[in-house]
């Protein structure tokens, strides 16, 4: 007895131990490429082999989440207007002054800016001729193109300026900004002024983050149409019967991978198709060319699942009058969520990681963030900047592990299927 729990005992820790070595090979690439993020001026391309990082840095994960590198921003601000002017026929005319403007995104305050004015024209709603100070309120379109070195704005433009509120010498008005002596109604900036970027304001005009909303768009809508699509498919297979049941969704499935297999020449009419139509570019038909494509096999796992839930269920809602679209809302989906569950993962981890048709069918600022990696590629062999790139992969995987995270609540729950109580 002692000598078969000595037995049972080694052949736990052998088990434990061989379980633990395939955990680590698995894992072993996710920590070297860690280990490349944080390391600054790591390579790959080189016999040295270190597993403890040394000189260990966040500045490439600085440099990805807000990383401004002078992207072309347009956005609406609010502000104030101060110094030398005065008013005469109507006119407003600021001599030297400055413009300090706010760019919110929601509550959060993105970046700040600070612009001299030389001379600037409104038209203002005041008749009297009067002349000061002038302390006023702005809103406008604030366009940056270039930021130097030292924070101060390379080449912006502020458009649509208007002065919502103003006081000159006890007089109030408003008005708009009017065309100068070059004929421009806006104001132009060249190396002077500055501008400051708050957190916020750099990673939602970083590089990463324009990519990210491509991808969190083109990933949800192929969830969102995944589930419309197959959820009552999946049903249908499942519970009625009609002619070709038991073969369609397998012919479908195997023509599927058979135009898959067709390679470049599905791609070149499947690019030709989109041209046509007017709908290059779009980033919802790229999510539907998603949702169809994995409509076969999501709907044969979800049906798979749904033969496992007893159809006394559905028997009993009918009874009670229900129609099939209120058994699929409130009997079907609530147990059926695990593997609604495991559809939604594979839809989202289909949309978030494809970048064969995304480059295809997609320009650059339409492009989500598996193209913009493996855009990073080119430099190999041409000093490409490893640990950034290290970085963007670990930053561009981690919402996929989030989505497991989130999902295998429902998963690991298992949602106890029994039976009507007779």
């Amino acid at each position: 007895m002692r000598g078969m729990r000595k037995g049972e005992a080694l052949r736990s820790l052998v088990l434990t131990a061989l379980a633990v070595f395939v955990m680590f090979i698995i894992l072993f690439p996710v920590y070297y490429i860690f280990v490349v993020s944080i390391t600054p001026g790591s390579t790959l391309a080189t016999t040295e082999f270190r597993l403890i990082p040394q000189n260990v840095s966040l500045d490439s994960y600085r440099d990805v989440l807000f990383g401004f590198k002078g992207s072309r921003i347009s956005e609406n601000f609010t502000g104030t207007i101060e110094g030398a002017a005065h008013i005469e026929d109507g006119k407003l005319y600021v001599i030297n002054g400055k413009l300090i403007g706010k760019v919110k995104y929601g509550p959060f305050t993105g970046l700040t800016f600070e612009i001299p004015l030389s001379s600037a024209v409104f038209e203002v709603s005041a008749g009297e001729n009067v002349q000061g100070q002038l302390k006023g309120n702005v809103k406008g379109l604030f366009v940056l193109t270039k930021v130097n070195d030292d924070g101060s704005i390379g080449f912006g433009l502020v458009r649509n300026l208007e002065l919502t509120s103003g006081e000159l010498d006890g007089t109030s008005f408003s008005g708009i900004l009017l065309k100068g002596p070059t004929g421009r109604d806006y104001i132009v900036v060249r190396n002077s002024g500055k501008v400051t970027f708050t957190h916020i304001g750099m990673f939602v005009n970083s590089l990463f983050f324009g990519y990210l909303k491509n991808s969190l768009i083109i990933a949800g809508l192929a969830v969102l149409l995944t589930l419309i699509f197959v959820v009552p498919a999946a049903y249908a297979f499942s519970r009625m019967k009609f002619f070709g049941r038991d073969h369609v969704l397998y012919f479908y499935l195997m023509f599927t991978q058979v135009a898959g297999g067709l390679g470049i020449a599905g791609l070149i009419a499947l690019y030709g198709m989109i041209v046509k139509l007017g709908l290059y570019d779009k980033l919802p038909v790229l999510s539907f060319i998603y949702a169809a494509g994995g409509v076969p096999f999501n709907t044969w796992l979800l049906k798979g699942y749904i033969d496992s839930i007893s159809p006394d269920f559905d028997e009993a809602a009918l009874v009670d009058g229900a129609s099939y679209l209120q058994i699929i809302r409130h009997v079907l989906l609530p147990m059926a969520l695990p593997g609604i569950a495991t559809v939604a993962i594979f839809a989202f981890i289909g949309g978030w990681t494809e970048f064969i048709l995304a480059s295809l069918l997609l320009t650059e600022k339409n492009q989500p963030l598996s193209v913009w990696i493996y855009l990073l590629m080119g430099g190999i062999g041409r000093g490409i900047d490893w640990s950034y790139f290290a970085a963007a992969a670990l930053l561009f995987a981690l919402p996929v592990f989030v989505m497991f995270m989130l999902a295998q609540n429902y998963i690991r729950s298992g949602l106890t299927i029994g039976g009507l109580k007779e």
